[in-house]
Parts: C-alpha cells; sequence; structure tokens
C-alpha cells in the first residue's frame, strides 16, 4: 500500500505532461522509475482524457469550431494528406504524435468526423503509439546498459 503513496506523485506527473503533450511523458515515466504498464496505462489514459475533454460537448463544440474557422480548417500539410487519404482512422493513429489530443479532436471534428468513431481512433492510435515507444526506450536503455 505503502508504494501506491509513493508512486502516486510520478503518476499524477506523467498524466499531466501527457495531457497536454504525448511522447515525452514516456520517458520521463521510465526515467521515474515507473513500470512499463503504469507508464502505457497512464499516459494512454491522459491521451483518452484529453479526447473525451474535447468530444463530450460534440455538436455545440463542431459549430463553434465551424463558425470559428470555417467547416474546413486549414490544417497542417501531413495532417491534411492524411485526413484526405485515410480519414478518422489516420488522424487516429496520427495525432498522437503530431498534434496531440485536444487538437486532433477539433480538427476531426471540424472534419465532420463522427465523435464515437474519432474517439476509438484516437484511444487506440494512444495506445499504439504508448506501447511502441515505451518498448523503444526500454530497448534503448537495456541496449545502453549492456554496452558498459
Amino acid at each position: 500500500m505503502d508504494e501506491i503513496f509513493i508512486a502516486l506523485p510520478k503518476i499524477l506527473s506523467i498524466f499531466a505532461v501527457a495531457f497536454f503533450t504525448f511522447w515525452p511523458a514516456i520517458p520521463a515515466g521510465l526515467a521515474l522509475g515507473l513500470s512499463p504498464v503504469v507508464v502505457i496505462f497512464t499516459t494512454t489514459l491522459s491521451y483518452i482524457c484529453g479526447v473525451a475533454l474535447v468530444l463530450m460537448p460534440g455538436e455545440r463544440l463542431r459549430g463553434w469550431v465551424t463558425r470559428r474557422w470555417g467547416s474546413q480548417t486549414e490544417k497542417p500539410g501531413l495532417i491534411r494528406r492524411v485526413w484526405s487519404r485515410y480519414g478518422t482512422i489516420g488522424l487516429g493513429l496520427l495525432a498522437p504524435m503530431t498534434v496531440g489530443a485536444q487538437i486532433g479532436a477539433v480538427l476531426g471534428l471540424s472534419s465532420n468526423a463522427a465523435p464515437r468513431r474519432l474517439f476509438i481512433w484516437m484511444a487506440l492510435g494512444a495506445l499504439g503509439w504508448s506501447v511502441l515507444l515505451t518498448t523503444a526506450v526500454l530497448l534503448g536503455v537495456v541496449g545502453a546498459q549492456s554496452l558498459q
């Protein structure tokens, strides 16, 4: 039980970092000594919370974004190409490493993506990137230690 109270500030810190910027939270969580499973769970949950925070208002937010920036907001080049070719799936898989949860959700809503489908694909993208990055960081740390 004491281990939970010791790890809680670290987990909350990683949650806060991942809420705003996804990929730096993973090496930070591992550097703080958190378990890889805890890092994957925390970063994915944080990202999903960021997406949900934008998607919960749904239609009202979509209406505001459309009035403010038009129905097709000017997306960065890569995001625009991915959206035109792969749609919601592409945005969901690319957003964690590029624009983040909140901006990715707003871009999806402004492009008339279905909120439920957008949420699912953004959550899957976050989980996939979290597992991939955690594995890469762990392999880098293990590889560096074996060289010494």
